[in-house]
């Protein structure tokens, strides 16, 4: 076992999700670990829908559905602390949790910051709050694969859209309006960039989410976080987060400001992190941090979770 400052857990945000996607944890509800059970059950009561039966749907249908904010982020909490608890006896105590994006949620309950059912009706409250933000300011997210900063920046302010992630040296994410989406893709071609748009229900991480982030403020205000959890690294600027005022400095304005990952990878190989384990849905997490490792002088561990069980 390597030491704990060594290890960081990495949990996923929107855009993971695919139809049918949580038949990679187990087959039927009943296969996973109690708590992995609870987790969905829980998730399930909140919304008062199925997110087990919802998320293992082969239907596309069902996966557009369930990309709305009051869905997916309890859905996310539910799959990473099902996940979790399939291998958490293998990868041993972390030295910090971090999460891309609403994979924040995930982090905070497995961080031992704020206990799961208390996260899960917080990611259901803030998610109701974003869909209305989702309905009014219609809009998505494209990934610019080959882009820079400056290079996402530049198209963003020829489309009218934002930047909204900046994932690795060369991979960025901006968002805006349908329309700015599509002069954004029209203008990637010409910085050298291909253009992917995202399986999201809205902007995210832009202006878009003005409303639903002064709305949830009431929310983070009561949330109850411990004293005392495992660090958590902060999207806002790689900040290394350990203690409740922090952490709710970072929960205000999360979708209305970028998600700078490549600063959140910088400050984990900063402090010594070399084991990175990721969990799902999907693969997302381990390909950034492969892209992140490729510009690293030590050699950097990726495993997903999957592969551990």
């Amino acid at each position: 076992m390597t030491s704990i400052s060594d290890a960081v857990l990495i949990c996923p945000g929107q855009g993971a999700q695919r139809a049918g996607g949580v038949a990679d944890l187990a087959d039927r509800l009943e296969d996973l670990p109690p708590l992995g059970r609870r987790a969905f059950e829980t998730a399930s009561t909140i919304v008062g829908c199925d997110l087990w039966q919802l998320g293992l749907s082969p239907d596309p249908d069902d996966e557009v559905a369930l990309r709305m904010p009051s869905l997916l982020q309890p859905y996310l909490v539910a799959w990473a602390a099902a996940e979790y608890s399939q291998v958490s006896g293998v990868v041993g105590p972390m030295g910090f949790v971090t999460g891309h994006s609403s994979g924040l949620n995930s982090a905070i309950a497995i961080s031992g910051a704020v206990e799961l059912e208390s996260t899960l009706h917080f990611a259901w409250e803030c998610g109701r709050n974003m869909d209305r933000d989702c309905v009014e300011s219609p809009g998505g997210l494209l990934a610019l694969v080959g882009a820079g900063r400056a290079a996402a920046e530049a198209i963003a302010a020829e489309s009218g859209a934002s930047l909204a992630n900046h994932n690795a040296p060369d991979q960025t994410v901006i968002g805006g309006s349908f329309p700015a989406i599509r002069r954004a893709q029209e203008r990637a071609p010409s910085h050298g960039c291909q253009a992917v748009e995202l399986r999201v229900a809205g902007a995210f991480h832009t202006p878009s989410f003005q409303p639903s982030d002064q709305a949830n403020r009431a929310l983070i205000d009561a949330l109850p976080i411990a004293d005392r959890f495992t660090p958590i690294v902060g999207n806002r600027s790689g900040q290394i987060i350990s203690d409740p005022a922090a952490l709710r400095d970072e929960l205000c304005a999360q979708y209305v400001r970028p998600v700078e990952w490549l600063s959140v990878l910088e400050t984990l190989y900063g402090v010594g992190a070399r084991r990175f384990i990721t969990l799902g849905p999907g693969n997302v997490m381990a390909g950034l941090v492969r892209r992140y490792g490729k510009t690293t002088p030590d050699r950097i561990q990726i495993r997903r979770s999957a592969q551990l069980r």
